[in-house]
């Protein structure tokens, strides 16, 4: 039997079709399962849109573009209804602002809100406090998205706890891994800056004086089928380059 499935895509409409076609229970709301379609963008919108509901992932197909056939949308259904896909539980990173809460199953990230200008600021980690930082920003990554940003500013990449990189510091500080129960604050000296998590379009502004914490969110992200998402064989045939998630 089908669970209730809410679909997140740039290609809805044909998904939902695709999927009712196999026998698939399409919903608008109150979902069981949400049936990510794309690429990583989507899983992200997908978990900040529908917190707490399984998450079953599957690039997606477009004219030019030939996945493997174990991960077409058609194959990766009929998997997980055979109960063949693996479930991985995510980390999450909580952000406070203020008395605003965000939940990011990539990262969080500060940057200079004016190219011309680098940002100050202080990292304090389980209430201990560094020496002020001047640059770009900093980049605040969980094992799942530590293979994005984090990895273009720190060349590496991390399997537990949370990373912590530093964007073109005028220090050199090497990229940290912290706890997974590390609480971290960062103060701001000199702004303004913007403060963003996940790909979420809606930046924060903060200016000098502000600060935010994060640490590791009570929840995690169920996530089914990951492979799809890494396979190397379906990302070279849509014309991405080689990447380890």
């Amino acid at each position: 039997m089908s669970p209730r499935v809410l679909v997140v895509s740039d290609v809805r409409r044909s998904t939902e079709e695709r999927l009712a076609a196999l026998g698939a229970e399409i919903v608008r709301r109150d979902p069981e399962l949400v049936f990510c379609h794309g690429g990583d963008g989507t899983l992200l919108r997908a978990e900040r849109w529908h917190p707490g509901v399984p998450k079953l992932v599957c690039r997606q197909d477009r004219p030019g573009v030939e996945l493997c056939e174990a991960h077409t949308l058609e194959a990766v259904w009929r998997r997980h209804m055979a109960g063949e896909l693996n479930s991985d539980s995510l980390s999450m990173l909580e952000l406070r602002v203020g008395r605003a809460r965000f939940v990011a199953l990539n990262d969080v990230v500060l940057r200079n809100a004016e190219p011309a200008t680098a940002v100050r600021f202080r990292v304090i980690v389980d209430g201990k406090a560094s020496a002020e930082f001047s640059g770009d920003g900093l980049v605040i990554a969980t094992p799942f998205g530590s293979s994005g940003y984090f990895r273009s500013v720190s060349g590496q990449q991390i399997e537990r706890g949370i990373g912590l990189a530093f964007n073109n510091s005028t220090h050199d500080e090497a990229p940290r891994l912290l706890s997974s129960e590390a609480h971290i604050e960062v103060q701001l000296a000199r702004g303004p800056a913007v403060l963003v998590y996940d790909n979420d379009a809606r930046p924060i502004l903060l200016r000098e004086g502000h600060r935010f914490e994060v640490r590791s969110a009570a929840q995690h992200a169920e996530v089914i089928g990951l492979d799809a998402l890494a396979c190397q064989r379906c990302r070279r045939s849509g014309g991405q380059a080689f990447n380890p998630h």
